[in-house]
Parts: structure tokens; C-alpha cells; sequence
């Protein structure tokens, strides 16, 4: 049924708006042109542009765009550039190799003694964990502070307003 409805009645094709009347020169919700001017002409769309065209004829060579826009567009041209001179792509010479080396076991170096140090650091810590479960030992069962973190065993508990039955002074 409402297929019925949506083929015999006509719609805006830009918002899909029912329009009131098949012969609506506008669209009443987005004010969109139903009718086309015939008089209008679009160059490019409707209209054969001359001006471009006369253009085109007076720089017949486009202007070069980026290698990189030219291969997004698909006009890249691989073969249009000059092959490197030779000696340009040459292994680097022996005093360069060298103070690569260099760098590169100064950089092991500094890693292994981050590493060294983090190890060092996590025995420490697990040292002071297994120290101080040493020293604390296992609460009873029956202990009141059981539950509560190391030290808030003997801490005063706080006094709740709500329990109090003794009137508050406020002078």
C-alpha cells in the first residue's frame, strides 16, 4: 500500500519531500529549482564552454603538476626522469661505516644498562616486599584489623555524626 502511495505521489528528488502538486516549480522544504530553466546554461553542463576551449588551444603543453599528483591522478610518468649519476647510490666509505659502528655499540651500551638498572630496581623492590611480609607476619583470624591495610588496625575510628546521640553544640 504504501508503495503505492510513494509511486503515484510526486516527491522533491533532492530531500524525497511529498510535494502538493506534480507540476511544482520548487521544492516547499528545501526550496530546491524542480522545473529546469531552459533559458540557463551551465558551461561544462549544459553548455559547451568556449572560453575554455580557446584556452586550451592557446597552451597546448599543461603545466607540470607534482610527481606526487600526477601519480595520485594517474599521469605519472616514471620514465620522464633522468637516471641518477653514478656513484650517487655508492655504499658509504670506510671512516663513515666506522662512526656507524660506533654508534650503534654506544646505543646497545645504553641499552643494557637501562636494562641492568631495571633489574637491579625490581630485585630491590622485591626484596622490601618480601622484607616487610617478613616482618608484618599473617593477622589472626579472629583480629579486629584483619581486613584493614597495614597500620589501620589501632587507628581511631571516626565518629559518625548519625550515631551520636548527644546534641551538637554550635555556639
Amino acid at each position: 500500500m504504501a508503495d503505492e502511495i510513494a509511486a503515484s505521489a510526486p516527491a522533491c528528488p533532492w530531500c524525497s519531500t511529498p510535494l502538493p502538486a506534480a507540476d511544482a516549480e520548487t521544492c516547499p522544504n528545501c526550496g530546491a529549482q524542480l522545473i529546469p530553466d531552459t533559458d540557463a546554461q551551465v558551461p561544462g553542463v549544459t553548455a559547451i564552454d568556449a572560453e575554455a576551449i580557446v584556452r586550451a588551444a592557446r597552451n597546448p603543453a599543461p603545466q607540470r603538476r607534482s610527481r606526487l599528483l600526477a601519480w595520485i591522478s594517474g599521469e605519472y610518468d616514471g620514465e620522464a626522469e633522468a637516471p641518477p649519476p653514478p656513484g650517487s647510490v655508492a655504499p658509504p666509505d670506510n671512516a663513515v661505516r666506522r662512526e656507524m659502528l660506533r654508534l650503534e655499540l654506544e646505543a646497545e651500551v645504553r641499552n643494557l644498562q637501562a636494562e641492568a638498572g631495571l633489574a637491579l630496581s625490581e630485585a630491590e623492590v622485591e626484596a622490601r616486599d618480601e622484607a616487610t611480609a617478613a616482618t608484618v607476619g599473617t593477622p589472626d583470624a579472629g583480629d579486629a584489623g584483619a581486613d584493614e591495610p597495614d597500620g589501620m588496625a589501632d587507628a581511631p575510628e571516626p565518629a559518625d555524626a548519625a550515631d551520636s546521640t548527644e546534641p551538637i553544640d554550635r555556639a
